[in-house]
């Protein structure tokens, strides 16, 4: 089983620095409407990268 990221809403800030970070330019995306971040967890490889970037630790793997 593969770990893949999480994205807590209330505390996003939608600062895009995971999407900066993260290796693959599918796995995270901004949604203008909410001014959130979200991930396709399918294609998440549990790197890690845009976790340790968030300034509100709203990410986490699991």
């Amino acid at each position: 089983m593969y770990a893949a990221v999480r994205i807590n809403e209330i505390i996003c800030i939608g600062c895009k620095k995971c999407i900066y970070a993260c290796p693959d330019p599918n796995v995270l995306s901004f949604d203008e409407e909410t001014r959130k971040v979200s991930a396709d967890e399918s294609r998440c490889k549990g790197c890690g990268l845009c976790v340790s970037e968030c300034p509100k630790d709203a990410m986490s793997i699991y």
